[in-house]
């Protein structure tokens, strides 16, 4: 009879005499309705479960009107579709206003009846996909701003980390210096445990020796967090429309850092990098790319058995000269009616809950965008290979690049070391140091003390009002953003007061995280050294500086 609660049609029939007529009219031409009198249990029912359609007898208005009202007025009661089912057309506007969405009218024999049903029956359908297609666009849109919202996080954190990790890495240098100097004139070979566990093992146990040693293993952890720092800063920069040359197995390794704490329990990392040109990309977007790929290939192994399972990171060229960049797996593949739609925004094969199926579609689309293409490899059990091929750049713009990560031609660092000695410089320049914390620019004058003579202050206000007092300084480490006056206000200022003096600036900076300061940048040009630096990089560039004409 119809009487199972997930009917597509639940009819809440009344008790006027129509109400028998109606609910015969609906069984014959609805098979799968669900008839109640308790508007209570309609209720309950429609929200907990909705019905495609929920049938109201309206041959009590009033009554039928009020429950209208209270269906619109609980939570998800907008998502029911209600039609009202009347003999006459006298009270129908009431029950529209009440939340009606469609009316049926029934004559004496129903004539058209089926008709209308089927009509009400193809717009709730209708009215339920655009609803779960709105649904879909929220949660992007929220997922959208909860990525926003981590990548400001991550960034901003990275910033407040650089400044304490630049003079923690600093100070140990300078330590390491010191006291390597100390033992070469003292004569301690390296010895004792240490020196077993790092190298030689010869002669007596050196106290001196030890503290070295340690120094060393803390100069080691803090190099491994000012890498993580680094890819941290490079994933949640803003600069989504910049493209340039970019070094893919860079890129590949920064996402391994990245996600190394998921690839440890259930893989091995194996590269196989072989020699290729930079491609012509977008650097976040590239990141976003790899390590959506990687995560994907870490999830599709279990956890437990790293031993036994691979991930493979490979490069090369193709024939044509495109850059190929594959991310194999050993996991568990992907079925065959799933290759054809993995691509697909909102197709996923995961647990409810665990995805909304947007990660390779956006990959596919960031690929798309930068004039490549992605392809994919897969038999159940047999892991997937995801292949990512983009244009190589030209080789004027892998010049520019190579100039840059060098900073032969525009005197910019990133912060790692660099090979061989630093250039010597005449002894006793002078150098004034800017910036808001006190322990880095302690850090920073401690390391160039040796060569140069130092000033330091916290405030770029009283460093222009020096050099509009006359002094003059053969370079002005100053940071870029700081409460009183920026970097930036004083360089401008430098230009009225003093323009020989701002050839001799060089920016520090954590990163340029404001819209004001990524334009600045892109603007001037000056030199810029980003924190975390070490010694030898800051040692190298200030010789440069005051070196220049």
């Amino acid at each position: 009879m119809g009487s199972a609660e997930s009917g597509a049609f639940l009819l809440l029939r009344g008790r006027a005499a129509a109400s028998e007529r109606f609910e015969a009219l609906i069984r014959r031409h609805v098979p799968d309705v669900c008839v109640v009198s308790d508007p209570e249990r309609a209720l309950s029912r429609c929200l907990r479960e909705p019905p495609l359609v929920l049938a109201v007898d309206a041959s009590d208005p009033a009554g039928a009107a009020a429950f209208c009202g209270r269906v619109r007025a609980q939570p998800g009661g907008d998502a029911v579709f209600l039609l009202a089912i009347a003999e006459r057309d006298a009270d129908l506007d009431g029950l529209l206003a009440a939340g009606a969405s469609d009316f049926l009218l029934v004559g004496d024999n129903g004539t058209g009846a089926r008709a209308r049903l089927a009509v009400a029956r193809e717009r709730a359908a209708r009215d339920a996909a655009s609803r779960q297609a709105l649904a879909q666009t929220q949660a992007r849109l929220v997922l959208a701003g909860r990525m926003a919202s981590v990548g400001t996080l991550a960034a901003g954190v990275a910033h407040e980390i650089n400044n304490p990790l630049a003079f923690v890495i600093t100070n140990v240098d300078a330590a390491l210096r010191r006291i390597g100097a100390m033992e070469r004139r003292n004569g301690a070979p390296r010895s004792g445990p240490w020196a077993r566990s790092h190298g030689d093992g010869r002669g007596p146990s050196s106290e001196l020796s030890e503290v070295l040693s340690l120094l060393e293993d803390a100069r080691e952890g803090a190099e491994r967090v000012r890498l993580i720092v680094r890819d941290l800063h490079s994933f949640s920069r803003a600069e989504e429309d910049r493209r340039g040359p970019v070094d893919p197995r860079r890129v590949l390794d920064s996402c391994v850092h990245m996600a190394m704490n998921e690839i440890r329990h259930r893989a091995r990392v194996v590269r196989s990098f072989q020699e290729v040109p930079p491609v012509e990309a977008n650097e976040p977007r590239l990141a976003q790319v790899f390590l959506n790929l990687i995560v994907n290939a870490v999830q599709a192994i279990p956890e437990g058995l790293a031993a036994q399972n691979v991930i493979e990171l490979s490069t090369r060229c193709d024939a044509a000269g495109w850059v190929v960049v594959e991310v194999r797996d050993t996991g568990a593949g992907i079925a065959p009616e799933s290759l054809d739609r993995i691509f697909e925004p909102f197709y996923t094969s995961k647990e409810e809950g665990e995805g909304l199926g947007l990660g390779l579609a956006i990959c596919h689309a960031i690929v798309a965008a930068l004039g490549g293409r992605i392809e994919v490899e897969s038999r159940p059990g047999q892991g997937s290979t995801f292949r990512v091929v983009l244009p190589a750049a030209t080789s004027a713009e892998a010049r520019t690049a190579a100039d840059a990560g060098s900073g032969a031609s525009s005197g910019r660092r990133d912060g790692g070391r660099l090979a061989g000695a630093p250039p010597q410089a005449a002894p006793r320049q002078r150098v004034l140091i800017i910036d808001d914390e006190p322990l880095l620019t302690r850090a920073i004058a401690g390391t160039l003390e040796p060569r140069h003579e130092t000033t330091a202050t916290a405030s770029a206000r009283d460093a222009l009002t020096r050099i509009r007092a006359g002094e003059r300084y053969d370079a002005i480490l100053c940071d870029l953003m700081m409460p009183d006056m920026t970097g930036m206000d004083f360089y401008a200022s430098l230009a009225e007061h003093a323009p020989e003096q701002q050839r001799r600036v060089v920016f520090l900076t954590g990163g340029a995280f404001t819209e004001r300061s990524k334009s600045f940048l892109q603007q001037v040009n000056a030199r810029l050294l980003l924190k975390p630096f070490d010694a030898a990089t800051l040692l190298s560039l200030v010789d440069e500086v005051v070196a220049a004409p």
